[in-house]
């Protein structure tokens, strides 16, 4: 299938599509539960940054005559940033996490975990008018519910309940990560391309289980769009997965790869766990 062909299939659906992007699996690299900024501590703390393993978000207290609120990120997807884009260096060392408001190249949040129970978050702004960089690193210490002040106890209860003490429920264990398969010696499962989430209801996503490989548009997984993996012919680098028209895969790394064809050249895909991708699209 080429590139225009899948992009037309892509417009075709959109106007009766409303389905919400998949949660992520825990997959920063910070532990679960309540942080303070290091410059106000836990008993001063005013404010709080959370991660539950599937949303991160702030819980404030508000200002005298205020109401506590809580903002709440689901998250889509993590990583690193593009390994391609110059700016990334500043991200170098960082874990991103994206939410379906912020599907940019640099996601919404980016940490690094540090000693035990502490984490650096760094937010980089490109001046566009000036070309410059400014970057803004602030540290964090995990916190007990106990160690926070009467007011900031009392905000949580009532703008994030589910964080108090005695209510926060176990963060989900990730599910095991399956073992690349040949012949592409990479993981078997859905690849989305590199901007999108998994869960998207508006992307076509490719499928290889090392027996089959294919497109997945916005209908129903239908078999009959998958081509044998045992036909696959290797060119250089890479494989022949589509011999009608000259698609080719190469293989990026266990979680990567770039598909495309001879005339409209190739996207980069990133490998999804199958519970972060839409039902109809998951094999029958």
């Amino acid at each position: 299938m080429s590139v225009m062909h899948r992009i037309s299939l892509a417009l075709v659906g959109l106007g009766a599509i409303t389905a919400a992007p998949a949660h992520a699996a825990a997959n920063l690299p910070i532990a679960p539960g309540l942080y303070a900024e290091d410059f106000e501590g836990c008993t001063k703390a005013t404010g709080i940054f959370f991660y539950d393993g599937t949303n991160f978000g702030n819980v404030n207290q508000g200002a005298p005559g205020y109401k506590a609120y809580a903002k709440v990120n689901p998250i889509t997807r993590t990583g690193p940033a593009p390994g391609s884009a110059e700016t990334s260096r500043y991200y170098k060392g960082y874990t991103l996490a994206w939410s379906a408001e912020d599907t940019g190249l640099y996601g919404s949040l980016a940490v690094k975990a540090g000693a035990q129970g502490k984490f650096m978050k760094r937010t980089v702004s490109f001046l566009n008018g000036s070309g410059g960089t400014e970057v803004d690193d602030g540290a964090f210490t995990k916190c007990n519910f106990s160690q926070l002040s009467p007011q900031m106890q009392a905000a949580i209860r009532t703008a994030r309940p589910q964080l108090a003490e005695g209510n926060a429920a176990a963060a989900p264990a990730p599910a095991a990560m399956p073992a690349p398969v040949a012949p592409f010696n990479v993981r078997p499962g859905h690849y989305a391309p590199v901007a999108a989430a998994c869960g998207s209801a508006r992307e076509l996503l490719f499928y290889y289980d090392g027996k089959r490989a294919g497109w997945v548009d916005m209908q129903p997984f239908n078999p009959a769009r998958m081509n044998a993996v045992a036909s696959a012919k290797r060119r250089g680098a890479g494989w022949i997965t589509d011999a009608a028209t000259g698609e080719t895969l190469r293989v990026l790394g266990i979680e990567r790869i770039a598909v495309g064809d001879p005339e409209f050249g190739e996207e980069t895909l990133r490998w999804c766990p199958a519970d972060q991708v839409r039902q109809t699209a998951r094999p029958r």
